[in-house]
């Protein structure tokens, strides 16, 4: 099984790319794999043109080195993540604007993956000391585990500027199909913990003319092999930080890693924790040996909840007794059941049946 992550690995991982970028690693790594860099950058014909690898990556080098420095941490915890990817599936493509980025530039990991994907299998390879891949017959799946976003103007040439994401695969993943220790070892000598995998451009726009057209393009590419589908799945993690179901609390890096952090020059903030449920923090007494007690389930209508599920923002018509007079109140978004239960994702069914008066069938109600 693959290595995951967790909170306290990020300040490191931020550490560990901007020193890969800095020692020229980065760079040579981005223009041995910016074979596309033409069709990136509007100009197809270039594709694989030496000169035009070498200026996407030098381009994708200082990009990331601004984002990096002046990035916000984050960390999504693995429950958390799948209520991102359910989210997910009812978003429908849209074109983010400033306003959607709680901060201009951070770095967000996911305790796993948040979005998989299919491609054509590659086996990474060490040729005297360069990383290249061998590809192979089959179909292999790769997780995005990491994402940073900064602002973007391609140039000067977005008015109204734009963002730059750029989604990062675990190497971990990358190691496990390696079949010797010499390989393993040489790749972990050229590339970090997190391994740039694909990068995602999108401009603001402010004409409304422009945002339907953006939409209708972003609609196209709705599918897991595009990156406009995993920008989509960061944008879904940073719409749900706003509402009431997602607990956040700020982690201090730790007191060593933080010294460290600080001899280097590297920043030093908290890291921002993305949850499904609180913190929960728990006390034993000292003569108690035995095991703690279960936590009771939430009684409801006469029922106990055995799972803990979210329930969507209602509007709800609430008597007012002082004024006498029933109005409508808006219920935010929350959890129903115990906080220790399994999390369960409800899923919507719609029910068709067929109505006497009616000769076809008709949409009941939602089951």
């Amino acid at each position: 099984m693959t290595d995951g992550f967790e909170a306290s690995d990020v300040p490191a991982l931020r550490r560990d790319l901007l020193e890969w970028i800095r020692d020229g690693r980065g760079l040579a790594f981005h223009a041995r794999m910016s074979h596309s860099a033409g069709t990136m950058l509007g100009q197809p014909e270039y594709d694989g043109h030496p000169g035009m690898m070498r200026a996407y990556a030098e381009m994708l080098v200082a990009q990331e080195t601004r984002t990096l420095a002046d990035a916000e941490l984050y960390f999504v915890t693995a429950e958390m993540t799948e209520l991102v990817q359910t989210a997910a599936a009812d978003l429908p493509a849209f074109p983010p604007d400033a306003g959607d980025f709680p901060t201009p530039a951070g770095l967000i990991v996911y305790e796993t993956p948040l979005v998989h994907y299919e491609r054509s299998e590659l086996t990474a390879l060490v040729i005297d000391g360069r990383l290249a891949f061998d590809p192979g017959d089959g179909r292999e799946q790769v997780g995005v585990s990491a994402c940073t976003w900064g602002p973007y103007d391609a140039g000067g040439q977005w008015r109204h500027g734009g963002v730059w994401m750029s989604f990062y695969r675990n190497r971990a993943e990358m190691l496990a199909k390696l079949h010797h220790d010499r390989d393993r070892d040489n790749l972990r000598d050229i590339v970090t913990r997190l391994v740039p995998d694909n990068e995602y451009g999108i401009q603001f726009t402010a004409d409304q003319a422009g945002k339907a057209s953006l939409e209708e393009r972003l609609a196209e590419t709705d599918k897991p092999a595009y990156t406009s589908y995993w920008a989509k799945h960061l944008m879904a993690t940073l719409l749900l930080m706003r509402q009431p179901l997602v607990y956040q609390r700020a982690e201090p890096i730790r007191r060593g890693l933080r010294r460290q952090l600080e001899r280097s020059g590297y920043p030093t903030g908290d890291i921002c924790i993305l949850d499904a449920r609180p913190r929960q923090y728990t006390t034993v007494p000292r003569d108690e040996t035995g095991p703690a007690p279960e936590q009771a389930g939430t009684e409801e209508g006469g029922r106990k909840l055995s799972v803990r599920f979210p329930v969507r923002g209602f509007w709800r018509n609430q008597w007012y007794p002082s004024r006498g007079v029933h109005r409508p109140k808006w219920i935010d978004p929350h959890w129903r059941g115990p906080e220790d239960a399994p999390i369960t994702h409800p899923e919507r069914v719609r029910v068709l049946r067929h109505h006497p008066d009616q000769e076809t069938p008709h949409a009941q109600a939602d089951a």
